[in-house]
């Protein structure tokens, strides 16, 4: 599908969701009210587990760690989408976004760490560039589509697939290789 001459619409959306991001990675979930409380660096080096699960029962608590581990994954889609419409130049790869991208995710884990409105967690960087990888992979299939109607149906359709598929897996990578690290590590 043909760019649109004139991205003044996209930048708005771009600045508007880079806003929004940067708001729930800073300041939202109650971040600066526990700053007064902790003041010391987080971190957690620790990658046994892709934390992507489908609860095996359901309690608000459970449900609340399940939204939030997918609000990981899918809150960095629209960025593999926006970023590459915008920015991208033709003959640009998925391996130099991902590299670009992961860059970026670094310096924001280190600057929640720095600020102390959260923590450097590397199972976060993965997943929120398994999100990115996931809307920049839907973006490249769907910009095939000659029309506008099945550009979005393809874009929508393989965002689910490839989420489905992140969670499969995370179940085998979660299933298989987590007890033998664990295992190996002697972590309870």
């Amino acid at each position: 599908m043909a760019q649109p001459k004139n991205n003044t619409y996209l930048f708005i959306l771009l600045g508007v969701y880079i806003s929004l991001l940067l708001y729930f990675m800073f300041f939202g979930f109650g971040r600066p009210q526990r700053l007064i409380e902790m003041r010391e660096f987080r971190y957690s080096f620790e990658f046994s587990s892709i934390p992507l699960w489908m609860p095996d029962h359901f309690s608000i608590d459970i449900l609340k760690l399940w939204i939030f581990a997918v609000g990981n994954l899918l809150a960095f889609v629209p960025f593999g989408i926006l970023v590459p419409m915008l920015f991208e130049k033709p003959g640009k790869s998925c391996f130099q976004f991902i590299v670009l991208f992961v860059f970026f995710i670094v310096c924001m884990e280190l600057l929640q760490m720095v600020t102390y409105l959260g923590s450097f967690d590397l199972a976060d960087i993965f997943i929120n560039t398994a999100g990115a990888a996931i809307g920049y992979c839907s973006y490249r299939i769907s910009g095939r589509m000659n029309t506008l109607s099945t550009y979005f149906v393809t874009m929508g359709m393989s965002i689910l697939g490839f989420s489905v598929l992140m969670f499969f897996i995370a179940w085998i990578y979660n299933s298989t290789i987590t007890p033998y690290l664990l295992k190996t590590l002697n972590i309870d």
